[in-house]
């Protein structure tokens, strides 16, 4: 099935189901791992390779704004983090830490850095062309918010009178890097890798001493239990970690760090991390299994799918009879058949699948440019500016394109069939 974008960007124009499903993750990680268990089919189709569509990996990720703030925040904490534990400082109260801080621009500078680093995410990207400037905007406007933010962070962290440390890895000429043991030291971004249950994870910022060790994890989001698991799943991963661990040292406190407060997670002891491995191992056992099947299953939920970046594409989505539409049902998902042109930039259509809507219902499709639609083609609005009239025979809903919804229609020519192997 084919579908192409009505957006002006000529660059993205051809959307098809992956040619090749792809397999289970070699290591899994806590992500991935409960991205295939809440629906196999949104993982497989979100990490398969679309070699007509653009030249990264998976499917272009749709530029999400709500999300971009907490990429900018944790970002400039990672940068902040490098280069305090490089000048060997205990927090950013440290006589010294105003120094490094100038020699990143301040922490105004900073952010507004890492806006133009997160956004350049998606320079490539064929989905974010009509949100960028938008994006932008909206991100400059929050500068004030994510630097008060980024400060409130890290104002409580303090770090034990250890020595900075780089990290243990060697790059000979005629192979991979090799990972060496941790020294005593404050180790931020290491990816800590279990080989005997195979899982891996990248640990925020870890601090090893002579007598402690200290896994945290910085989280910009509101609190969550699965933030719980997944800390002490990194403790599982990094006492099993024989390359940079073969002590197999236990981690003694987990901490997540949120914005108001720092809360400390349980840390799991030798006993308990036997019984955890053994259920990661079940989990990524179970979550290969479901990967196995072609196509993999779809597990449509209203929750999960209106925040899915490849709902579009995911047929299971739309038969659900729950396409996503906001609580004030002004905006949602629809799918349409267009019968004929109406305007220079606007479509009469039926509607197919829409939550509260009639099933071939008549609507108006409305676009922001004069782009072409086949009669009969079957059409996807994401996101879409709904107008209901119930008393209108000739147009049920008027369906708007604005400039956070996204179109993608499939031509009654496009008929190819495409290997699920």
């Amino acid at each position: 099935m084919l579908f192409r974008s009505s957006t002006p960007e000529k660059s993205y124009r051809h959307f098809v189901h992956p040619t090749t499903w792809p397999a289970a993750p070699s290591d899994m990680s806590v992500t991935a791992c409960a991205q295939i268990e809440q629906c196999p089919r949104r993982w497989a189709l979100s990490t398969a390779d679309y070699p007509d569509v653009w030249n990264g990996r998976g499917y272009p990720p749709a530029l999400q704004v709500a999300t971009l703030a907490g990429s900018v925040v944790h970002l400039a904490i990672e940068i902040i983090l490098k280069r305090i534990t490089r000048a060997g400082l205990s927090s950013v109260s440290d006589p010294a830490a105003p120094q490094v801080l100038r020699e990143l621009g301040g922490f105004t500078r900073l952010v507004e850095d890492c806006v133009g680093r997160i956004l350049g995410r998606y320079v490539d990207n064929p989905r974010a062309g009509a949100q960028m400037e938008h994006a932008r905007r909206t991100l400059r406007g929050q500068v004030p918010q994510m630097r008060v933010r980024v400060q409130s962070m890290l104002s409580r962290l303090r770090l034990p009178n250890a020595p900075s440390a780089v990290a243990a890895a060697t790059s000979p000429p005629d192979g991979p890097p090799r990972r060496l043991p941790l020294k005593n030291g404050i180790h931020p971004e290491v990816e800590v890798r279990a080989q005997s249950i195979r899982w891996k994870g990248k640990l925020d910022l870890l601090a090893v001493g002579p007598d402690s060790c200290t896994i945290t994890d910085f989280k910009t989001g509101m609190p969550d239990e699965a933030h719980k698991v997944q800390v002490r799943a990194y403790a599982v991963m990094w006492r099993l970690d024989d390359e940079l661990n073969p002590s197999g040292r236990l981690a003694d406190r987990l901490v997540l760090a949120y914005e108001g407060q720092d809360v400390d997670v349980s840390p799991p002891g030798a006993p308990e991390i036997e019984d955890l491995s053994r259920d990661m191992v079940a989990r990524r056992q179970a979550a290969e299994g479901a990967l196995a099947t072609r196509p993999p299953p779809a597990r449509p939920d209203i929750e999960t799918c209106r925040y899915c970046n490849v709902r579009q594409l995911c047929d299971a989505y739309w038969a659900s009879a729950n396409p996503f539409v906001s609580d004030d049902g002004r905006f949602g998902d629809v799918e349409l058949r267009i019968v004929r042109r109406h305007g220079p930039t606007s479509w009469d259509a039926v509607v197919l699948r829409a939550r509260d809507l009639p099933e071939k219902a008549p609507a108006l499709l409305r676009l922001p440019d004069h782009g072409e639609l086949a009669k009969g083609a079957k059409v996807r609005v994401l996101n879409g500016a709904l107008v209901r009239d119930p008393e209108d025979n000739t147009v049920h809903v008027v369906v708007t394109v604005g400039v956070l919804s996204e179109v993608f229609h499939e031509s009654p020519d496009d008929h190819r069939e495409l290997s699920m192997h």
